[in-house]
């Protein structure tokens, strides 16, 4: 680990960056490391900067497009606030999030970004093409923001987003397999994907794991 972070600084990709946070935010937990927090600094820094350079009043964002992954950028904003008690990180980390959450929660359900047509800055949401790592990423943002702002909307759109995978989707299907736990690859304009795939059972997992704990 320890001979891994000469290299974080070299990270450009904005996602990238948000798990390298994510990671060193956890790591300091143990370690209380002052050149830890220089380095979150430093990475949380980068993404409001490239932030500050996009985002205008209808779009509060780190880049001209949404892709996959979305949640986890506003989530590492977040996690550097609560590192570093940086005011700026925890408003960026708001302001983003809240953002991210008036697109993809729409007349009681979840629909995250499609991965046929990405979310382009000034242009019409795509379509279907759902997949399921990109409800749990919102989910686990949901369960920290909810820690940290004591806000219950974050709880209601984490059990609506929970949801999605029960069933709560514009195709009224269930998205796991409960004879096998695995969970379906992606939600598409009308069929489900039932490919099996790991990164889509993690993804159900770690969401129920999260709900489990908020609602029991």
């Amino acid at each position: 680990m320890d001979k891994s972070l000469k290299h974080i600084t070299k990270l450009h990709s904005p996602r990238a960056i948000a798990f390298a946070i994510k990671g060193l935010y956890h790591y300091d937990l143990v370690k209380n490391d002052r050149t830890l927090k220089q380095m979150i600094t430093g990475l949380a820094d980068n993404l409001v900067s490239k932030y500050r350079g996009v985002s205008d009043e209808n779009w509060k964002w780190f880049e001209e497009y949404m892709t996959y992954a979305n949640s986890v950028l506003p989530e590492s904003m977040l996690y550097a606030y609560l590192n570093t008690g940086n005011e700026i990180f925890k408003e960026t980390a708001k302001a983003s999030f809240d953002f991210l959450l008036s697109i993809i929660f729409q007349e009681g359900q979840i629909k995250v970004v499609s991965n046929q047509g990405w979310q382009l800055k000034g242009k019409p949401s795509g379509k279907f093409g759902e997949q399921p790592i990109d409800v749990s990423y919102t989910i686990l943002a949901l369960g920290i923001f909810y820690d940290t702002f004591k806000d219950p909307d974050y709880l209601d759109k984490m059990e609506i987003a929970f949801n999605w995978f029960l069933g709560k989707n514009h195709l009224h299907q269930i998205m796991y397999n409960p004879s096998t736990g695995g969970c379906y690859d992606g939600l598409e304009e009308n069929h489900i994907n039932l490919n099996q795939g790991a990164e889509s059972t993690v993804s159900y997992l770690l969401s129920r794991l999260t709900v489990e704990k908020y609602f029991g």
